[in-house]
Parts: structure tokens; sequence; C-alpha cells
């Protein structure tokens, strides 16, 4: 048998009077209490309505159907105008998104601005389009997101937490009359009242400041300059004073460039996912990316395209699959007091984790965002899409420090004093299990691998391999594990 599709509320109010015999007025007091999920309610509106349909010749099973139909209909549904007119604009944004996505992303985007959850999961769709996201910048970017041609977009300046309408036109309308020279310039043009501390640091954590200077520690360094120069220059403003020739924008002396170190890779990440909402110009697992694929069958965003689902099944659910998953926690989400969900992520894309009761028991401590996590579990596809439940976790820290067999220095073109800070770096670290090679390794007597005796062997451990790796002269730090879970 079939039954008609119910399209408009107006349509379940008619079933109920030509099939169950209700008034008009009934009728739509049915479709309220339908709305509103009323248990109570709902159970003696069935009844009447199997009783009105059986007084016009339909039988009880066939009532019965048609009023779980109209039910679930009713848990989501509009009046013909409503359904009618949300058609229509479907349609014609169905239309702007095919036929010009850059616009239509930029225009959606630019809608949900400072809902930075929002603009992340748009951001993504937007590149599943094929579209370009340029990133923020103070001498090309616009308050909101602007299709910079048929393929590509720019970031917003009013997305950037922190910095709002009036200081991004402000900044906008002077670089579009001439691009910013420096931070300085910056402060200067736009104002004091309008640029603060926190808005300049906003600006330069989320890289809307690179095109200034490409050393976003420089620029950090240079904000109470920049903020007193503009301080200065609205005080002369305001006396009168003017540059040699009477004009407003006589260049001034660009500010001074501290020498100061530069950020790590995890700063400016950190930095860029705290005003944006998402990692611009890398992610924090990538530095682990030779270590994740010893212990991983591929990464998270791959997952997917290899997992094979088992022939086999119980109570007609497909069995787990034996699997291991690598990445950063991002987030954690308790259900209840025996259950966590953990949102894993890498460059590549991320996974629902499940972390049960006799899991969680042992590893809460351990599931925090941020940190660096290897989990071994089943894995399974569900209604929501593939999921991990978790049997074992491990930090990063501890597969490093028990299966650690080997730490490779690159080096390349090492000054005096290497060897001596080599030592130094090793030396809170000795007493593991890890020998050390150094490759590469030229002196005025040649070039040359060198494997430190087991008396250099440390315990492997990602600050050590992060210390290593900013050493001077030293151009990749990779650590070997032992196979096998343990060690």
């Amino acid at each position: 048998e079939t039954y008609g599709i119910m399209v408009y509320q107006e349509q379940v109010m008619q079933m109920a009077q030509i099939v169950g015999g209700y008034s008009l007025g009934n009728a739509d007091l049915l479709r309220r209490a339908m709305g509103k999920k009323n248990i109570e309610q709902m159970a003696r509106e069935r009844a009447k309505f199997i009783a009105g349909a059986a007084a016009h010749g339909v039988e009880e099973n066939k009532a019965d159907a048609i009023f779980d139909l109209m039910e679930k209909f009713a848990g989501y549904g509009f009046n013909k105008s409503h359904a009618a007119a949300y058609a229509l604009v479907s349609y014609q944004t169905a239309w702007l998104k095919a036929h010009y996505p850059a616009e239509f992303m930029a225009a959606t985007l630019s809608s949900d601005m400072e809902k930075t959850d929002k603009i992340v999961t748009l951001l993504d769709e937007a590149r599943a389009l094929g579209l370009s996201m340029l990133p923020a910048d103070v001498n090309a970017s616009a308050w909101m997101f602007v299709a910079v041609d048929a393929r590509s977009i720019r970031h917003g300046l009013g997305a950037l937490k922190g910095v709002g309408r009036a200081v991004s036109e402000a900044i906008a309308a002077e670089a579009a009359r001439q691009p910013f020279r420096d931070l300085g310039d910056l402060c200067r043009r736009v104002g004091s009242t309008r640029v603060n501390k926190r808005v300049l640091e906003a600006l330069i954590q989320s890289g809307a400041c690179d095109a200034l200077d490409a050393d976003r520690a420089t620029l950090w360094a240079q904000i109470p300059d920049a903020l007193k120069a503009a301080e200065q220059h609205a005080r002369a403003a305001s006396a009168g004073q003017h540059g040699l020739f009477g004009g407003d924008d006589d260049a001034p002396e660009p500010l001074p460039r501290p020498r100061v170190p530069a950020w790590t890779l995890e700063q400016r990440l950190n930095g860029e996912r705290a005003i944006l909402g998402f990692y611009l110009s890398g992610h924090p697992t990538d530095a682990w990316r030779s270590l994740f694929a010893q212990l991983v069958p591929c990464a998270l965003g791959d997952i997917a395209r290899e997992w094979k689902p088992p022939p086999e099944a119980r109570n007609g659910r497909p069995l787990d699959v034996a699997w291991t998953a690598a990445g950063q926690v991002v987030d954690v989400r308790r259900r209840r007091d025996d259950l966590a969900i953990v949102q894993l992520e890498d460059a590549s894309g991320s996974l629902e984790v499940i972390v049960a009761q006799e899991v969680l028991q042992e590893a809460q401590a351990l599931l925090v965002p941020g940190a660096l996590l290897v989990i071994e579990g089943g894995l399974r596809m569900s209604d929501f899409g593939l999921g991990l439940r978790a049997r074992r976790v491990h930090t990063l820290d501890d597969i490093c420090r028990r299966r650690g067999r080997l730490l490779r220095v690159q080096v390349q073109d090492v000054q005096r004093g290497f060897a001596a800070a080599l030592s130094s770096a090793l030396a809170a670290w000795r007493g593991g299990s890890a020998r050390v090679l150094l490759t590469g390794y030229r002196n005025a007597q040649g070039q040359a691998d060198v494997l430190l005796d087991d008396t250099w062997a440390v315990t492997a451990h990602p600050d050590l391999l992060r210390a290593l790796a900013q050493m001077p002269g030293v151009m990749q730090c990779e650590l070997l594990l032992a196979r096998g879970a343990e060690s």
C-alpha cells in the first residue's frame, strides 16, 4: 500500500478532517498538539482519530499507520505559505551557490562573522567547493569576507576576535588609500582612539599584519612603540603641529626592529586558533607526523578511505575493526559520569572517539584539549559516521619514552660551540634507551654520520626533540620507534 506525502500543515488538518472526521477547529488543535509533542494528549488524539476513521470505513491498523505519518510530519512541518517561501529561497540560494560560489560563500561567511564555530564549518565548506581562502591582511582585507575573484575569498577583519567593525572599516579605508608601511604607520593613520593593544595583538596573532613584517615576535615587541608613536602624532595634530611641508602624510621614521626570539610554531598556531578559531599556517601535529606514521595505519582524514568494514555482524550491526589513531585533542564532551566524547584532530581531518567507563577511569586525566594522544580501540561506522571506541589511551610522551630507539639528528654547517650546545641539550635526558645519531656532520677532516656511544643514550621526549630542532645547525630531528605496543 502507498500513502500520500504531506507537504504542508494544512494537509495534516485535511487528513484529520477527511479520514478522522475532525472539525476544522479540532484539526487545528491536533496540529498544535503534534507540534508540542504532548504524549498524553497525543495518545488521546490517536484513539479519537482511529475511532473517527472507523466510522468512515478505514481499518484500525491503516488508521494507526496514517496517524504515525501525520505525527512524524508535524514534528517539523510548516504551513503552505511558509513552506513555499522557504522552497523559493532554497532554490535561489542553491542557484547562487552553483553559479557564484565565491560570492555566495563570502556573503554567507559575513552573515555569521561573530560565530567562530560556524565560520570554521563554512570555511570547510568553501574549501570543499574548491575555493581558496586568503588570510586576513591589514593591507587587503575589508570588514567582511570578500570574493576576490571567481575562485578565492579574502578573510574579513571583522571575523577576528577582538577586532570590531569601526576599527576594521577604518583600517580598510586607510589601506585602500595607501598600504601601511609598518605597525607604527598603521597606528598613526588609523588613530590611537580606535587601535589599542588588544586590537594589535589580535591582528598580529591572526597573521593579518604579516604583510608589515613576517616575524610576528618582532611585531609583538613593537606594540608599545607603535601605540606611543600614534599618541604623539595625535597630540601634535591637535596642537596644530604638522610636518615640514604642512601635510599630514610626511613619512615618520620606521619603528626600530627589536632583536627578539622568533615565535615557535606552537606559539604561532595557538595565536591563530585563539583569534581565528582555526590553525592558519600549519597544525600542531605537523611536527610529529613522522612519529604518527610509525604508530597508525593512516592519517585521520584518510581513515574513511582506508577502513574496510568486516563482512560479519552481530545483532544486525558490523563488528568493530581494531584500529589505532593519533592526533591532538581539540574537544572533550562529558555525556555522563561514565562516558566522554573526544574529538581527535590532525592536519588532515578529525575523528570522534568514545571513551567509556572502564577506560575513562584510567585515562580521564589525559583527556584535555591540546594533548597529543595515541588511542587504540575499535573502529565502526554508526549513524553519525566513523567513530573509534577507545580501549587504551597513551600520551605521545609515554610512547616516545617507552619505544624510542634511535634519535636521528640531521645537521648542516654547524658552528663552533655546537658540540657543547648539543651536550647541554642531551644532558638532562641521558640514561634512556634511544641512541643519538648525527647525520651530515662535517668538520675540518671531512663529513660523516656519527653514532654517539651508549653513555649518551637518552630518554626520548617531545620536549627534547623540540629543543634540538631549535638549535642552530640542526635541519631535522627524527625519532625511530621500536615495533609493537610495548617494549
